[in-house]
C-alpha cells in the first residue's frame, strides 16, 4: 500500500477533528461570558451544570475524556506501528492524575484539599482518586497503573524523604522517554515528522526544568538528574543549561539554540519562568499548525492535532479557573497559548 493509501483515513479524520478546535473568536466569547456556570454550559454543550460548591475537576475530567476519545479514534485509523504513539500522547492525563495523588499523599492532604487540584482521567475517576488518597498508600496507587515499565520506574522512589517528588520525576522521565522511543517509527517520513514534534516538546521541557532548578537553587548535578534523557536539538546547550548559575545565563544559552525564535520580540524583563514557558508552548503550537501545510500522509498530522488539543485543553482549564478566581480578563488573555 502506498503512503497516501495507508494514511488516507487518518488524514481525513485528523482534518475533521481539527475543524472542531476552538477558534480565536470562540475563545474570546468564552472569556467575555458572564459567569462560570455559563462558561461550563457552553464548553460541555449543556451536558454539565455548575453551581456554587461544584468541583471544577468534574468539568476538567469531562473535557479530558473528550480528548482521550479523539486519541482513541485516531489510533483506530492509524497504521498499526504508530497506534501506540498516538495513544501514549493521551496517557499524560492519567499519569498527571497519578502524580497529583502521590503528591497529595506525600503532603498529607485530605481528599477534599487534593481534589481541588486533581483532574480525574481515564481509570482514575473522581471516586477512585478519593479512595487512593484516603488509603495513604503510594504503592497501591502505583499498582493501579497498566504499564509495567512505569511501575518499575516508580516503585524504587516510594521510600525515603521527598518520595512524592522523586515519584513525580520518575513518572515524567519514563513518560517522555517512552514517547520519544515510540516516535522512532519504521517509516522514515513517519519518524521524521513524529520526532520533530516530540523532540521539540521534550527540549522545551528540559529548558523549563533548568529554569525551575535555578529558581529553587539546585546544583548542576541535581538539575541533570531532573532532565529528561533525550536531546533533540539542544546539542551542547543541554549540558550548559544544567551548569548555568542564573536566569541571565540560561537565556544566553538559549540564544545559541533554535528555540531562540520563541522569544523574538520579548525583552529581557520577560524572562520569568511563566513567560518563558508560554513562549515555548506557543512556539511548539506553531510547529503543530505548520505541520498541516505539509504532506498529510504521515503520523505527524495526527500528533500535531493531539498536541494542539492538549494546548486547547490547557487554555480552557485556564479560562475555567480564571472565572472561578475572578481573574481580570486582560491577565487571562495574556496567559493563553492559542489566542
Amino acid at each position: 500500500m502506498t503512503g497516501a493509501g495507508k494514511y488516507a483515513e487518518l488524514a481525513a479524520a485528523t482534518r475533521s477533528f481539527k475543524a472542531e478546535l476552538i477558534h480565536r473568536e470562540q475563545i474570546e466569547r468564552l472569556i467575555e461570558a458572564g459567569t462560570l456556570s455559563e462558561t461550563v454550559s457552553v464548553l460541555t454543550d449543556g451536558r454539565l451544570t455548575f453551581s456554587e460548591g461544584s468541583e471544577i475537576g468534574t468539568v476538567e475530567s469531562y473535557l479530558i475524556e473528550q480528548l482521550i476519545e479523539v486519541a482513541n479514534a485516531l489510533s483506530q485509523y492509524a497504521p498499526y506501528d504508530s497506534r501506540m504513539l498516538i495513544k501514549h500522547v493521551a496517557k499524560q492525563y492519567e499519569y498527571g492524575c497519578v502524580k497529583e495523588i502521590l503528591k497529595a499523599i506525600g503532603d498529607q492532604e485530605t481528599p477534599e484539599q487534593a481534589l481541588r487540584h486533581i483532574s480525574p482521567a481515564g481509570k482514575f475517576s473522581l471516586e477512585r482518586c478519593k479512595e487512593l488518597i484516603e488509603s495513604r498508600n503510594p504503592g497501591r496507587v502505583v499498582e493501579e497503573l497498566d504499564d509495567e515499565g512505569m511501575k518499575k520506574s516508580i516503585n524504587p522512589t516510594l521510600t525515603g524523604e521527598k518520595s512524592g517528588l522523586a515519584a513525580v520525576m520518575a513518572i515524567d522521565q519514563y513518560y517522555y522517554t517512552k514517547l520519544w522511543t515510540a516516535s522512532n517509527l519504521p517509516d522514515p517520513l513517519d519518524a521524521q515528522s513524529a520526532r520533530g514534534l516530540v523532540g521539540q516538546l521534550i527540549d522545551n521541557l528540559n529548558i523549563l526544568l533548568a529554569f525551575r532548578s535555578r529558581l529553587i537553587g539546585l546544583d548542576s548535578r541535581s538539575t541533570t538528574a531532573l532532565l529528561i534523557p533525550v536531546n533533540y536539538a539542544l546539542g551542547h546547550a543541554l549540558a550548559e543549561l544544567a551548569e548555568a548559575t542564573n536566569i541571565a545565563n540560561l537565556m544566553r544559552i538559549i540564544e545559541k539554540t533554535p528555540y531562540i525564535r520563541a522569544f523574538q520580540g520579548q525583552s529581557a524583563v520577560e524572562s520569568q519562568l511563566g513567560r518563558v514557558e508560554l513562549a515555548l508552548l506557543r512556539n511548539h503550537a506553531k510547529s503543530c499548525l505548520d505541520a498541516f501545510a505539509g504532506s498529510p500522509f504521515n503520523v505527524g498530522l495526527a500528533l500535531s492535532l493531539l498536541f494542539l488539543k492538549t494546548y486547547e485543553l490547557r487554555d480552557l482549564f485556564g479560562i475555567i479557573n480564571a472565572k472561578a478566581n475572578n481573574m481580570p480578563n486582560d491577565r487571562l488573555t495574556n496567559s493563553l497559548i492559542l489566542l
